[in-house]
């Protein structure tokens, strides 16, 4: 990956990653290129967060029809599960660290 500010696409928020945030544990969708190592830097860099563990997942792609019967399709996308060290926060996702 060229630029760490591309490696990170968004962050996921639902029910479960928010109450994993209390814990340290931030869930967000990345590039689909990008590497373990690519996340850890761009957290690092972005966020001036010290980062301790990185998993990382892919999602399928999922059908559901509409109401008027036209089949709908999300693309496979893939995710990062990203565990920052005991103490460190991301207090907010639109401010980088400097």
């Amino acid at each position: 990956m060229n630029a760490l500010t591309q490696v990170i696409a968004r962050f996921v928020s639902t029910n479960k990653s928010v109450t994993a945030e209390i814990r340290g544990v931030y869930t967000c969708f990345i590039h689909p290129s990008a590497t373990k190592i690519d996340v850890k830097n761009a957290f690092s860099s972005l966020y001036g967060v010290e980062v301790t563990k990185v998993n990382i997942a892919k999602t399928r792609e999922k059908f559901h029809n509409t109401r008027k019967w036209i089949l709908m399709k999300r693309s496979p996308q893939k995710k990062a599960i990203v565990t920052l060290k005991a103490g460190q926060k991301i207090h907010d996702f639109s401010t980088l660290h400097k």
